[in-house]
């Protein structure tokens, strides 16, 4: 049994785009909060949806642990799952604890969510937990949701006695990450995780995060938990804890979380050292910008295992990045695809389409970014407004109203483009993420990547087709919206 039930509610197989690339990752935030709360001397157990055939064993588990509490991390992809689970901790009888990016981005929203008439939420913790868990517990398993005793617990949401919607304080951010203990790595079975990677990929991989924060001001990113700052941890530490996944889990590889790796240059060498010193190498991946990267950081990381860098590209229009705040130049997307190349290190591009006011023109210039700079690998998303941006303030006239929390997505990168009056529909932008991909693969058939001839002739026509189609949808909506004035 156990006093506080923690949840990751991804189940994988409802994920159509997370069970095709299969590269599933525990999320650390739930594993430090299993740390402190157990360093507080709390009886901890965790459910892991990823997994699960579905809510019936998450049914099994709270007749299992029994617990007082149940608190759930929440992203707004796995926003429908995690409100089902809620509503059978609730009925099951526990207090339900919300916490994550999208509950703190908006907590009253999810403390009127109700089923059958029901709320099925009792307190959102507001951006970052490990400060608040030793003082909230004692209250949630005493069954005190509101009152004055909540009152004084700083970064928290809950309703009052009048069911108002009630938000404390928010608490300073935690300086010292040294001090936290390691997260509970233990509390999670990690062997469907091995089997479901070296079935797919042939290794296995595992998450670690060096840092918090990122002190960029990109007007889309919700920086809603860790904040726009940067919190570097120990990189002696973090070499050690390299070093104890590798003797205890024996990971093929890892991903370092980091929103991006490269800020403070003397940390990356100083971690650099610290890892060879205690032979706590693993191949990994880690996220950047291109304007963090020179000769000496590529080095640095290659040197401690760097196989692939995911760069926020964005966009191959300066006039673009710079409506994003992005604060990169286009030239230095080269440069960093340069540097990396050089050093045998893989890149993968993010990019972003659909955000005001991009044009038909801004569109052709990133697809002549990915031909030039061949990326090894990228992905596209549809600009989306996430509460507690900029980007969101400068559209939310244009969005729908937001009384319930219908998902506005059913999975992991089906975001739908919810705001009205930019340049061209969502049918549009998916045509045009079709053809980035194609004019990326065809960029590596000209520069003599091997391929079958049926291969180079299939995309060959895959690109002349998404060519033609962008193009004529364009001109198409470009002509309605002058007709309409």
């Amino acid at each position: 049994m156990a006093e506080i039930l923690l949840v990751n509610p991804l189940f994988l197989h409802q994920d159509p785009v997370e069970a095709k690339l299969m590269t599933p990752y525990f999320p650390l935030g739930l594993l430090y909060v299993a740390a402190v709360a157990r360093q507080a001397g709390y009886d901890v157990a965790i459910f892991d949806a990823t997994f699960a055939a579905g809510d019936a064993d998450f049914v099994a588990a709270l007749e299992r642990e029994q617990p007082r509490v149940v608190g759930l991390g929440v992203l707004a992809t796995v926003r429908s799952s995690a409100l089902r689970l809620a509503a059978l901790a609730k009925a099951y009888g526990a207090v339900v604890v919300m916490g994550g990016a999208d509950p703190t981005a908006r907590p009253d929203v999810y403390l009127r969510h109700q089923v059958d008439g029901h709320y099925v939420v009792d307190v959102v913790v507001v951006g970052e937990s490990e400060a608040i868990i030793p003082r909230l517990m004692p209250l949630l398993l005493e069954g005190i949701t509101q009152g004055p005793q909540l009152e004084s617990i700083e970064s928290l949401a809950y309703r009052n006695a009048a069911d108002q919607v009630i938000t404390t304080p928010r608490c300073a951010l935690v300086q010292d990450l040294d001090a936290l203990p390691l997260p509970a790595r233990d509390l999670v079975d990690w062997e469907p995780y091995r089997r479901a990677w070296r079935a797919k990929h042939g290794i296995f991989a595992m998450s670690i995060i060096a840092t918090r924060g990122c002190p960029f001001n990109c007007a889309w990113c919700q920086k809603i938990v860790f904040g726009r700052s940067f919190r570097p941890r120990n990189p002696a530490l973090v070499a050690e804890e390299m070093r104890h996944l590798k003797e205890t889990y024996r990971p093929d590889f890892l991903r370092i979380v980091d929103d991006a790796m490269g800020i403070q240059k003397d940390w990356v060498k100083t971690w650099r050292d610290a890892v060879l010193a205690r032979d706590a190498v693993i191949p990994f991946e880690c996220l950047s910008r291109v304007d963090l990267l020179n000769t000496d950081v590529v080095r640095w990381l290659k040197e401690a295992g760097c196989r692939r860098i995911a760069l926020g590209t964005e966009s191959g229009s300066q006039r673009v990045l710079d409506a994003m705040n992005k604060g990169t130049q286009v030239s230095q997307i080269y440069r960093a695809a340069e540097l990396c190349r050089n050093a045998g290190i893989e890149t993968y591009f993010y990019m972003m389409v659909g955000y005001p006011p991009e044009t038909w023109a801004d569109l052709q210039l990133s697809a002549k970014m990915l031909r030039e700079t061949r990326p090894d690998n990228l992905s596209t998303t549809i600009a989306y407004p996430l509460p507690g941006t900029v980007f969101y303030e400068q559209v939310k006239d244009r969005l729908p109203k937001v009384e319930t929390l219908t998902p506005d997505w059913d999975y992991t990168a089906e975001n739908r483009l919810l705001f009205q009056g930019g340049q061209y529909n969502t049918a549009f932008y998916r045509r045009v993420i079709r053809w980035f991909r194609h004019e990326w693969e065809d960029a590596w058939l000209q520069a003599g990547k091997p391929a079958s001839l049926t291969e180079r002739l299939r995309t060959k026509a895959a690109l002349w087709r998404d060519r033609v189609l962008v193009h004529a949808l364009a001109r198409i909506q470009d002509g309605k919206r002058k007709a309409e004035g």
